[in-house]
């Protein structure tokens, strides 16, 4: 019994010190200037948070007791969006990382980046979206516009373009408005009564011509 216990004992100080010795530090640096106080509002995550570390008061961080693999390494800020970074920890040569930029529409380009890691800002986060303001442009952005100023257009702009370039256009243009200013064209009323049968309508004697 005292034997199997001290033999149980040894085997779990030594995988203990196996793993100890196989296991790494993700080491890197934070650039974020103008806001003090950020280091407490950030977690430097690696795995989906497996492993994590805390930014130190000069921008640094340490993610101790990493095992040999490959892990996506995110910092998360709730008011900074920071580009993640997949680190790789090789186990055949004794420890060398490796990291490069992460891109989930091609995954298999790589793209190196300096270690120790170096994590800038790339855009404040909006949790918000900007309200929109009315500005004199988007009257001609919209597609109601041309809709408008076309018509307009084809009724004042290009007739004035056929009457100087065809003296004949013009020509029967400014007959046709002569007879639609004639006062002795007939009435269309008195053409529709004689076409249909009907009587004319009386007219009306001026009453200078009735006295005798």
């Amino acid at each position: 019994m005292f034997w199997s216990v001290l033999f149980g004992f040894i085997a779990i100080w030594y995988d203990v010190i196996l793993a100890s010795e196989s296991a790494y530090d993700i080491r890197g640096q934070i650039a974020i200037s103008n806001d003090p106080g950020w280091q407490t509002r950030t977690l430097i995550s690696a795995n989906f948070g497996e492993y994590h570390g805390y930014a130190q008061q000069n921008g640094s961080f340490v993610i101790p007791n990493v095992k040999p693999g490959s892990y996506i390494v995110e910092v998360l800020n709730p008011n900074y969006i920071i580009a993640p970074v997949r680190v790789e920890i090789s186990s055949k040569a004794s420890g060398r990382i490796r990291a490069r930029k992460v891109d989930y529409v091609q995954p298999n380009e790589v793209m190196l980046v300096k270690y120790p890691l170096t994590f800038r800002v790339a855009d404040r986060t909006n949790f918000f979206e900007k309200r929109e303001t009315w500005h004199i442009t988007d009257v001609f952005s919209s597609p109601m516009v041309p809709m408008l100023l076309l018509p307009v257009f084809f009724m004042l702009v290009l007739p004035k373009i056929k009457d100087m370039q065809d003296p004949e256009t013009k020509k029967e243009l400014e007959d046709a408005s002569k007879m639609m200013s004639n006062p002795q064209m007939p009435d269309m009323s008195d053409m529709l009564t004689s076409l249909l049968g009907g009587t004319k309508k009386p007219k009306k004697i001026a009453s200078s011509k009735i006295r005798r």
